[in-house]
């Protein structure tokens, strides 16, 4: 018992330790999804590894069995309720997207999601092995596939909970107020005129520059599209005139193309590049725009405006695809492990199950 005391502890400290770092950083910086991660695995190992001591010294199993209950309502009200309510809600957005929008890729991602959460059950039952452990190929590459799946699945989904997590954590953070400038970042023009998203950007910034005291200048960032007639910058900055806010105030970046170019480009319209700014766009948009911040070396603060339900949960998907692209390399590296502790369990574990 003291050696199972004292491995519980060992990953009890772990846990103390991740969370630690964790929560550190967020205060430090909340632009880092990593530190979500430490927090949130961290937090977990740390309560199980303290119910665990408590039971295996005291035979109390109360403080245990709260730990275990909990977790276990989580996942069955996850499964029976947030589960289907979670797919349904996924097919009517895509769905509803696709009417009002267009049948783009992007547009059709909540839609694929939902349709792949529909099948993923019976995916996963269908490849489960069934009936006594066999040690024949088929089994194994049955059984392989099945656990290679599961722990996929497993490893996207605390992917996106960290993310989802570390998206709503940022948006629930105090704006800080004394901003050098406020940046709108483009999302596209329509015949050359301001769309519904770019103008809910464009109000939220107007909002932003009101409630700042220090007035800060506002840069409408935005290039010329090869099918617009004119830069979304000089489009934004007319909107703005035209609701009332004053020339002096308005500049407008009119090179860029990409989100990095609307940040890096506007960074040289400073007076000083190091001073705090605050950049706007959509709600499902934040958290990414705060990461590039965070790599750019900008000392910014990321703010977004309400967006459309139907169109969220597709927008949202597309960012935390992005986001995982952009951290390809340490996915990479995971998935790979995946892939060699599933053949390794299945070569070497599965045959020793078999029953003489």
């Amino acid at each position: 018992m003291l050696t199972s005391t004292v491995i519980t502890a060992v990953i009890g400290v772990f846990g103390v330790v991740a969370a630690g770092i964790g929560i550190n950083r967020i205060i430090r910086d909340p632009r880092r999804i990593a530190a979500y991660a430490y927090a949130i695995a961290g937090l977990g190992a740390a309560l199980l590894s303290l119910g665990l001591i408590v039971f295996l010294q005291t035979g109390s199993p109360v403080l245990l069995a709260i730990t275990m209950f909990a977790a276990l309502a989580l996942l069955l009200l996850g499964n029976l309720v947030g589960y289907p309510a979670l797919v349904g809600f996924l097919l009517w957005a895509g769905i509803t997207n696709v009417r009002r929008e267009s049948r783009s890729l992007a547009n059709l991602l909540a839609l694929l999601a939902g349709i792949g959460l529909l099948l993923l059950p019976g995916t996963l039952d269908f490849l489960a092995p069934t009936g006594e452990v066999r040690n024949d190929l088929v089994y194994h590459l049955q059984y392989g596939l099945h656990l290679g799946l599961l722990l996929l699945v497993t490893y996207v989904s605390f992917c996106f909970g960290a993310f989802a997590i570390a998206s709503v954590a940022y948006r629930l953070r105090k704006v800080r107020n004394g901003a050098a400038a406020i940046i709108v970042l483009g999302s596209g023009l329509v015949h050359g005129e301001v769309t519904a998203l770019l103008a809910g950007r464009l109000q939220r910034g107007i909002k932003a520059h009101r409630d700042d005291t220090s007035h800060p200048m506002i840069i409408t960032s935005g290039g010329k599209g090869d099918d617009e007639p004119r830069s979304e910058g000089a489009a934004m900055r007319d909107y703005l005139l035209d609701h009332g806010m004053e020339p002096d105030l308005v500049v407008a970046e009119e090179a860029s193309r990409t989100t990095a170019e609307n940040l890096i480009n506007s960074r040289q319209l400073l007076p000083d590049p190091t001073a705090l700014v605050t950049v706007v766009t959509s709600s499902y948009h934040v958290f990414r725009a705060a990461l590039l911040t965070r790599g750019l070396g900008l000392n910014a603060q990321v703010i977004g405006a309400p967006t459309a339900w139907y169109y969220l949960p597709g927008a949202v998907i597309r960012e935390f695809i992005a986001v995982m692209r952009d951290h390809l390399r340490i996915h990479a590296i995971v998935v790979a492990a995946i892939i060699v502790l599933t053949i390794a369990f299945t070569t070497l574990i599965v045959p020793a199950m078999v029953v003489p």
